[in-house]
């Protein structure tokens, strides 16, 4: 989005400008209403941060109406979203944990070692049975699980809200006694913020390597 945000000057970022934008991803930019939704959620909080640090008066794009993405017929050939219902199919699951036990030859195997294997077996039964976020998973750290309690706690999901996880039985067997990487449960990532994007971008090429050993070439991660 940086170039298009490089054409907006903020004396212009009212709320006819906020209407105008959506307006054009609509007409000309053909948008979906979850890509309108998307964009003019990045900018509106980039906004909010200018108005925290007196940069804005107002931030335009909190006033846009509800359902302000949705084609009316004036807007010409209506986009809607399509909905992704992808799931594991039978047979699946297993075939996924059969190839994170090593069980394919090494001309294949894409630079997924014996401690990738081990991790990504974790981070695939935490998925499955708790429906935590890839980045949720990859990025916690001891102190937001407590075996005790079998329960998870994310301190800050990507609504922005706090939640409890409960663990299953299945989950807590894996979790119990697992090597922990300094401060954080998986080895992925490095800490630092500005790493989270390249980290993301890194598990799902993996993912798709292994979806692929699987024979489960359309599954995405966030599938199930």
């Amino acid at each position: 989005m940086l170039p298009k945000l490089a054409t907006f000057k903020i004396s212009q970022l009212n709320s006819a400008w906020a209407q105008d934008w959506v307006t054009e991803m609509k007409r000309i930019d053909k948008l979906s209403p979850s890509s309108i939704r998307h964009k003019v959620g990045a900018l509106a909080r980039l906004l909010d941060w200018c108005l925290r640090n007196d940069w804005l008066g107002s931030n335009s794009l909190r006033l846009l109406p509800k359902r302000y993405a949705s084609y009316t017929d004036s807007d010409g050939d209506k986009k809607i979203d399509t909905e992704r219902d992808r799931r594991l199919h039978p047979g699946e699951y297993e075939k996924i944990l059969w190839v994170l036990a090593g069980n394919f030859s090494e001309g294949v195997q894409r630079g997924i070692t014996t401690n990738d294997r081990l991790a990504w077996e974790l981070l695939f039964t935490l998925a499955i049975e708790t429906a935590m976020r890839l980045r949720e998973m990859y990025t916690l750290s001891i102190g937001q699980v407590d075996l005790g309690k079998k329960t998870i706690f994310l301190d800050k999901t990507k609504n922005g809200d706090k939640r409890q996880v409960p663990l299953s039985s299945v989950a807590l067997a894996a979790l119990t006694g697992w090597n922990f990487h300094n401060d954080l449960i998986f080895p992925f990532w490095d800490g630092k913020h500005e790493s989270l994007r390249h980290t993301t971008m890194k598990l799902s090429r993996k993912w798709t390597a292994i979806a692929r050993l699987a024979g489960c070439e359309d599954l995405h991660f966030h599938d199930f």
